[in-house]
């Protein structure tokens, strides 16, 4: 339990954002769910002696985990997500192809479908999506159609109390993807919800109170990195970074700087500008940040910074 949460809080503070932590999370959830159902499939050729398709199996399990050492700038890339999502789609149909039409094997185009819709955006990727699901639904065709004889002549020998156990595992294995799926929307949902409410949030009390109301002539300094930004803002909020050392004795200049720029209400990517930063250092001095002042990931700092300080 320790390591996966030292592995989770350096996913955390590698993302650029919660949006970005959550789709790197859930990405980790897939990877996980797609790393066992790859296993299962070994222990069901193991049961129904197909011994020559343990390896494969074995090797696609082995090649998923070792993606989740990979960076998500990595993972997240378009092109090799579809590589990805193409490759997983003919991995479908080569064996949906050699086991025959009785062991159901087209059914993991359906969890498959039900990844693509989760993994890509559908108005930017929009045309990503129409062809992974038009190629796995030609590939269905082509076995349909042609009546499973395209690879005929390397078919699987499976007796037909074997094809039922592959039919009661394929059953399970599309159940246990779609209640997968629905906890993927959940959690899309939730995320969504509470950003927006938030948001919302942050919009009514701007209106409603007068802490900010310095925040243009502020802003102006903060982003040409006027040397008299501090000065100003500690004339305009004496009190500001007493009651955040009061919290937390052990916070340093550069992220007190931070705390002051997210006080304007600024955000990642104009405090990044503001302190001659990267996004990522941005985001990993918020991360340090929540830690020291314990504000929990489904608060917003922002409003936290500006309604306690």
């Amino acid at each position: 339990m320790i390591i996966i949460s030292s592995f989770l809080d350096k996913k955390r503070a590698s993302a650029k954002d919660e949006m970005d932590y959550e789709k790197s999370f859930l990405f980790d959830v897939y990877t996980l769910v797609l790393t066992l159902m790859l296993l299962c499939n070994v222990v069901l050729n193991i049961i129904i002696k197909q011994y020559g398709n343990i390896l494969i199996f074995v090797a696609a399990a082995t090649f998923m985990i070792g993606t989740l050492l990979l960076p998500d700038r990595i993972r997240f890339k378009r092109t090799l997500l579809s590589l990805l999502f193409f490759i997983l789609g003919l991995f479908i149909f080569y064996f949906d192809s050699i086991s025959g039409k009785d062991c159901m094997n087209y059914l993991s185009y359906v969890s498959l479908t039900i990844a693509v819709a989760f993994f890509f955006d559908y108005i930017r990727d929009r045309w990503i999506i129409f062809f992974l699901i038009a190629t796995y639904l030609t590939w269905f065709l082509i076995n349909t159609l042609s009546d499973y004889y395209l690879f005929q002549f390397i078919g699987l020998k499976i007796n037909p109390d074997h094809q039922r156990y592959v039919r009661i595992y394929k059953i399970i294995e599309i159940t246990f993807c779609t209640f997968v799926g629905m906890y993927f929307i959940y959690r899309k949902e939730r995320m969504l919800v509470r950003y927006y409410i938030e948001k919302e949030k942050l919009n009514a009390m701007i209106q409603k109170t007068d802490k900010i109301n310095f925040s243009g002539e502020l802003y102006d300094l903060a982003m040409s990195r006027n040397s008299l930004f501090i000065t100003y803002f500690k004339s305009q909020f004496p009190e500001f970074f007493d009651n955040i050392l009061k919290v937390s004795p052990n916070m340093v200049s550069s992220e007190l700087e931070v705390c002051a720029l997210l006080k304007l209400n600024l955000s990642t990517k104009e405090i990044a500008s503001a302190t001659n930063s990267t996004i990522r250092a941005i985001e990993n001095k918020k991360y340090r940040i929540r830690r020291k002042l314990n504000i929990s990931t489904e608060t917003d700092i922002n409003i936290f910074i500006i309604s306690n300080f």
